[in-house]
Order: structure tokens, then C-alpha cells, then sequence
């Protein structure tokens, strides 16, 4: 018995060598899991390094520690890290989308992030949906329909790179118009999908695809600053001034609660200056018009509580049902393209 155990130990060495790398290895890595939950990131990354050092093939481990590079803005390091990861399980999804983001966010690799969206489009995964037990398709769904849209993004940021109105950037514009529209198939409730939807529209120059686009997103969330104020830009440069002072009123009353002075400044100017042409074009009816039409009673819609002002919550929900309508109807081919009212 014991000259087997010798005869085991000496051809099979190796494999021994290798199980028991494996568990000083596990017990490191539970170490630095330990030390990420209690917010010690330096004692992690120690952990972490150790044990991936006796097991290398720990690719959560290795992507977890390039989310603690990424928290040190060593974002190099977090994108050689999560390529190591993905080498070993290539079909680590969550991995790919961190190093999707972070080189494109970060590090301004537009290329290397929409290679790993197409990867993650094109990995088929085993699914199954066991009703009320499990369920790994609307994942796998809802991870494609990220994929599409942070692939946008990408192609967005790469045609900015380039320089605005070229034939080569505007490609990639529309590179990125045909991965948002492939992730509004998926999806009709983002906000940020809808805007950078727009917005790519709108620099390209489809400015009805762009006044649709702020419309839903609008729809979605009616006290965004960005869309009313990017649709208010987009309705002067098409010269409906009444509509374009409407967006402008809406962006400045959410900047007003949010206490941004400068931006809001900027916004009354532009404002004034939407009014000196609604002027030149004889619709300054239209500004009397509009004073007669506000029937608000502000003070009656005041709450005060524990020393502070706040609006009431019927006052409220009357400015997100006004701030939700699109001034720009003029884009909607019929009516039931119209956002709801």
C-alpha cells in the first residue's frame, strides 16, 4: 500500500502539485473577497494577487481585481486584468462588458471596446427558464441589449474622435444610430437610450429621427435638463421659436430647483435670445399668450416641513405631466406615433 502511494505520488506529481496550489489558491482568493466586502482594497489586491498566483485560472477573481483597479483609476491595469479573465472563460459576459466600458470610457479604445460588444452579440449561452425557479434568458437578453447600446456609444465616441461632418465620422454616426435602434427593439423604457439616440441624430442632421428621439425620452423622464435643453437648441436651429421657448422655460425651472446658477444663466440668455426672433417673425402674440395660460397657483402648491419649502406632491406631479409633453409634434408622422399625453 504504502509503495503505491509512492508509486501515485512519483508519476503523478504534477497533478498532486497542482490540487494543492488550487486550494492555497481558493483560500487567498477567499481572503481578498473578505477584504473587498470590508472596503479594504489594498489588502484585497494582495490576497488577490496571491492567489491568483497558485491558480491563475480563477477568472472572477482576476475580474474582480480589475474592478478594484478600475476604483484606483489604474484603468490600464483593469483592462489587461479582465483580458487575462476572459482567456480563461471566454463567455464571462459581465467581465467583457467591464472592459468594454472602462476601454471605452476611460481610455478612449473605441476599437477594442466594440470588438468585445460583437463578441458578446455573437456568444451563444446555454438558457433555461424554469417558471418561478430560475430564469437565465432575460439576462442574457438584457445583457445583448447593453452590449447594443454601449456599442453606440462607442461608435459615437470614435466618430468624435474623427471630427464632426466628414464622410468617415459621419459613418460611424451612423454605426451607432443602427445599435441604438437594434436596442429600442429590446427595449422602450431607457431614457439614455432614447437621448444618445437623439442626439446622434441630431448631429448628424436627421433632425426629425432627433426631435422623435428627445420626444420619448422626454416621455420617460420629464425632468431631464439635457433633453428639454438639447430639444430647445434643436427646435431654434428649425426656427419654431414658440415651441423652442418652450423647452428652454421647462430646462430652466429644473435648473432652478437643482441650484445650478451658471448653466441657468446661460439658458436666460439663449432664452432672450429666442424671444428677440420670436419678435423679428411677428409671433410675439405668442408670449402673451402664454402668460394668460399659466394657472399654476404656485403658493398654494407649497409645503413647509421641518424648516424647508417644498413643493407639494399634487404640484409636482403637474409639472412632470407638463414637462412630459414634446413641444415637437411636427415629427410624428401620425398619431399614433405621438408620445401619450
Amino acid at each position: 500500500m504504502f509503495l503505491l502511494l509512492v508509486f501515485c505520488i512519483f508519476f503523478y506529481w504534477g497533478w498532486f502539485e497542482k490540487q494543492i496550489n488550487k486550494c492555497f489558491g481558493f483560500y487567498y482568493i477567499y481572503k481578498g473577497d473578505k477584504a473587498q466586502r470590508g472596503g479594504n482594497l489594498e489588502k484585497a489586491i494582495k490576497y488577490y494577487k496571491k492567489g491568483l498566483d497558485k491558480y491563475p485560472e480563477h477568472s472572477i477573481a482576476r475580474c474582480n481585481l480589475g474592478n478594484i483597479y478600475v476604483k484606483y483609476e489604474d484603468f490600464q491595469a483593469a483592462v489587461d486584468e479582465y483580458g487575462k479573465a476572459l482567456e480563461y472563460d471566454p463567455k464571462y459576459i459581465v467581465c467583457r462588458m467591464n472592459r468594454g466600458i472602462v476601454a471605452s470610457e476611460k481610455l478612449a479604445d473605441y476599437d477594442l471596446a466594440i470588438r468585445e460588444y460583437e463578441t458578446i452579440l455573437n456568444t451563444k449561452r446555454f438558457t433555461v427558464h424554469i417558471p418561478f425557479i430560475f430564469n437565465s434568458v432575460k439576462p442574457t437578453r438584457d445583457n445583448k441589449t447593453i452590449a447594443l447600446y454601449n456599442m453606440g456609444l462607442a461608435y459615437r465616441g470614435k466618430s468624435m474622435l474623427i471630427g464632426e461632418e466628414t464622410y468617415t465620422s459621419n459613418y460611424y454616426l451612423k454605426k451607432a444610430i443602427e445599435c441604438y435602434e437594434k436596442a429600442m427593439k429590446r427595449t422602450k423604457k431607457s431614457f439614455d437610450l432614447y437621448f444618445n439616440y437623439a442626439l446622434a441624430n441630431h448631429i448628424l442632421g436627421d433632425y426629425k429621427k432627433a426631435g422623435q428621439g428627445y420626444c420619448k425620452a422626454m416621455e420617460l423622464e420629464p425632468m431631464s435638463f439635457d433633453a428639454h435643453y438639447n430639444h430647445a437648441l434643436l427646435l431654434k436651429h428649425l426656427k419654431k421659436y414658440k415651441e423652442s421657448i418652450d423647452e428652454l422655460e421647462k430646462a430652466s425651472l429644473i435648473l432652478d430647483t437643482e441650484t445650478d446658477f451658471a448653466i441657468s444663466r446661460y439658458v436666460f440668455d439663449i432664452i432672450y435670445e429666442v424671444n428677440q426672433k420670436l419678435v423679428a417673425t411677428d409671433r410675439y402674440k405668442f408670449l402673451v399668450e402664454q402668460n394668460k395660460d399659466e394657472h399654476w397657483d404656485q403658493e398654494s402648491q407649497l409645503v413647509y416641513k421641518e424648516g424647508k419649502v417644498y413643493l407639494s406632491d399634487d404640484y409636482e406631479e403637474e409639472m412632470r405631466k407638463n414637462f412630459s409633453r414634446c413641444a415637437g409634434r411636427m415629427y410624428f408622422a401620425n398619431k399614433k406615433d405621438k408620445p401619450n399625453d
